[in-house]
């Protein structure tokens, strides 16, 4: 039997997996429990784009949530990974759209699109090394 708690790897795939789904989930539930405050941040500096930022507000967390609780408990990892890119992918496009379309400065947001690939590239993480399922028989 080969089992993620029989290999280094394996743990710290499990280890990184869950780290990363109760993170996701936890930046989900605080965006909601602070809704007004994040509602502006997204919307601000979308210039005539501001309605689609509040809506696109109050869905990422949801998929914040949904993607993190589904990596937690490693099942329906499609779901998750779907759940958790589309939120987080989300975030540097966004972002990025704030200098286009109201003239905020370039600089002054690319420490955050920095920030927010960095999730990127630990989701790719965990959807590579992250201890899925149960252990599986090897022949």
């Amino acid at each position: 039997m080969s089992c993620c708690l029989k290999s280094p790897k394996g743990v710290t795939g499990l280890i990184l997996r869950i780290s990363f789904g109760l993170s996701l989930l936890l930046v989900g539930l605080n965006h909601y429990m602070t809704m007004e405050a994040f509602k502006g941040m997204a919307t601000e500096g979308l210039g005539v784009l501001e309605p689609l930022g509040a809506i696109w507000a109050l869905i990422l967390p949801a998929l914040m949530i949904l993607g993190g609780a589904l990596f937690v408990i490693g099942m329906y990892t499609e779901i998750a990974a779907w759940a958790a890119g589309l939120a987080l992918a989300s975030v540097p496009i966004g972002l990025l759209l704030k200098p286009i379309m109201s003239g905020v400065p370039l600089p002054g947001v690319l420490d955050q699109v920095i920030d927010s690939f960095i999730w990127l590239i630990v989701l790719v993480l965990v959807l590579n090394m992250g201890c899925f399922g149960s252990c599986k028989t090897e022949e």
